[in-house]
């Protein structure tokens, strides 16, 4: 039996389906996946019949409107290709659904909501469990509804009344025990759900994650639940859906491993010119079905003229997030720079720059060895040690979607005991390592510093022309901004591939002044980058500013960098 989704993810992984960045890289992620069946470590398997099943079921529903009113529904190949990868990825060993979540980030008029009401009612109807509830679920009832009403449709155009009573509050199956509810954020009380689906619709306009997690938690239960998710592109990145989006992103990118959660972005990507229709149809898979050429074109006339619908005409019809922070380092050349196979050893005696940033002692402390290349190595190493409080590690590894746990087990990040990090570990390395490496010098964000400044010069020894002050400014990081830029553009930053690295390279977002000067600021970022700060400290003191200006901790014996040379 022929297999469209490899069929599709084959024509978009080699030019022949327009598509963005995360459309492309979820095909990617597919044939990766493919390929690694049966392997160890990937306890999943595709199995086309379980996806036909799927497709039997939706090609039984009729349309209820517009020019299809009362013809089967035909899936588009990236319908296939999308629902196809939900339902026919399963555990290899217990049958069970692979994902659990499923994230799909579209245009407007793609058929999201129909879409929706398919997957709502086969799995609370007709995939076998007994007593299901499904919920849609919309910052108001009455958005909830939406797809709810089109499930209502469905079940009318198609025949299945027989199967399915229609009521007013609910769609309900007396032979499986299972309902299907509209539910919003206004709905007075959630006590007593079990679902085993949630379909959340329009997932940008949800400004807090109150009912997502609430409903998340009470599927607790389940042996294989869902929760598909549909959205536009929004406007606010610091949001729920935002987050999602990033999360989306860093799985499709390979900076975080989650087996268990699909994703599809397509979009047109931001180099491409928003008025071609070739842009068009790269963000819309439907471009000529659902979507008009016509209207497209309109709109884009009307876009022209005025900012505010150019803005609108980037969101909703080109998945655009407006107003977004891009990411600033490339994660094509961060992994084209990774070797393996070398470790601290390999760096013995190296002359090198010491990074440190503080932060805060409750997130993450991050200390980098900068060794910059040598007569025999082209490209940079960063040896870093990352610490972390104990006490609180689950709790922040939910809070900040990275899994703190799994890295700290590979010895990636190190916790100290309590609820802060203890910054006398870092005394302790830097004695220990002193021995093994020629440190130059040892660079510091002052503003947490003083304390553990004088400790280094007064307890342990080291000279103060070593220990330096580089303020977080442009003028002590520009410099060392745009060479790690340009370094790892170049594929030329080697961190052995240590996973923590690579996901705060992947949050880091920069700010500009109006000389275009750059650094990287935490408040901008979409997570931790605390040892990427520190790397950028480190390259900072190799790069060498010629004169230091005063700072409050000059009478102590430490300097400071003050404005840096372009490199």
């Amino acid at each position: 039996m022929k297999n469209a989704l490899d069929t599709y993810a084959r024509a978009v992984v080699a030019g022949k389906v327009p598509a963005g960045k995360y459309h492309r890289l979820a095909c990617v992620r597919h044939e990766r996946d493919r390929a690694r069946e049966g392997t160890a470590g990937f306890p999943y398997r595709f199995v086309l019949e379980t996806a036909e099943r799927f497709f039997r079921f939706s090609a039984q529903l009729k349309h209820y409107k517009g020019q299809w009113a009362g013809q089967p529904i035909v899936l588009t190949p990236i319908q296939r290709f999308r629902l196809g990868s939900v339902f026919g990825w399963v555990h290899a060993k217990t049958g069970i659904r692979r994902f659990r979540t499923a994230y799909n980030e579209l245009p407007r008029k793609q058929g999201k909501s129909l879409e929706a009401a398919i997957v709502a009612l086969y799995v609370t109807f007709f995939d076998g469990e007994q007593g299901a509830e499904g919920y849609t679920i919309a910052t108001k009832r009455d958005q909830a509804k939406i797809v709810f009403n089109d499930a209502k449709k469905l079940v009318k155009s198609s025949g299945l009344k027989d199967r399915i009573a229609v009521l007013v509050a609910n769609l309900h199956r007396d032979a499986t025990t299972s309902k299907l509810e509209p539910l919003g954020a206004d709905h007075d009380s959630t006590d007593g759900l079990n679902p085993n689906l949630i379909i959340t619709d329009e997932f940008h306009a949800h400004k807090d994650r109150g009912l997502i997690d609430v409903m998340e938690t009470a599927t607790g239960a389940r042996l294989e639940p869902l929760h598909f998710q549909i959205t536009t592109a929004g406007d606010d990145p610091v949001s729920p859906c935002g987050d999602q989006h990033d999360y989306a992103c860093k799985i499709l990118d390979g900076v975080l491993a989650d087996e268990t959660f699909f994703a599809i972005i397509c979009h047109a990507d931001p180099e491409d010119d928003w008025q071609k229709e070739r842009t068009w149809k790269k963000a819309n898979p439907h471009y000529g079905i659902s979507v008009n050429p016509e209207d497209m074109r309109a709109l884009a006339t009307k876009a022209k003229s005025m900012p505010a619908a150019a803005a609108a005409f980037q969101q909703k019809r080109l998945n655009l997030w407006v107003n977004a922070n891009q990411p600033w380092l490339s994660m094509d050349g961060w992994r084209t720079g990774q070797t393996t196979g070398w470790d601290a050893a390999d760096l013995q005696h190296e002359p090198c720059y010491v990074g440190i940033d503080l932060a805060s002692q409750i997130d993450l402390c991050a200390m980098v060895f900068v060794f910059p290349p040598t007569p025999g190595r082209a490209s940079w190493r960063l040896l870093p040690w990352i610490w972390t409080p104990a006490d609180t590690l689950l709790d922040r590894a939910h809070r900040d979607r990275a899994p703190y746990d799994i890295w700290v087990d590979q010895g990636h990040l190190l916790t100290t005991p309590g609820t802060r990090v203890d910054h006398q570990v870092i005394r302790a390395v830097l004695r220990e390592q002193r021995e093994q490496f020629d440190i130059q010098t040892i660079g510091f964000d002052p503003w947490h510093a003083g304390t553990l400044i004088e400790q280094l010069q007064i307890d342990d020894g080291f000279a103060p022309e070593q220990v330096l002050s580089v303020p977080q400014t442009y003028a002590g990081m520009s410099a060392a901004s745009k060479r790690l830029e340009a370094e790892v553009l170049s594929g030329s930053i080697d961190t052995g591939g240590h996973p923590v690295m690579r996901w705060c390279a992947a949050n880091a977002v920069v700010q500009r002044d109006g000389k275009d000067n750059i650094y990287p600021v935490k408040k901008k970022s979409r997570g931790r980058i605390d040892p990427i700060m520190a790397s950028l400290i480190g390259m900072a003191l190799h790069l060498k500013a010629p004169i230091v200006a005063e700072n409050v901790y000059l009478t102590r014996g430490v300097r400071s960098i003050g404005a840096l040379v372009d490199a």
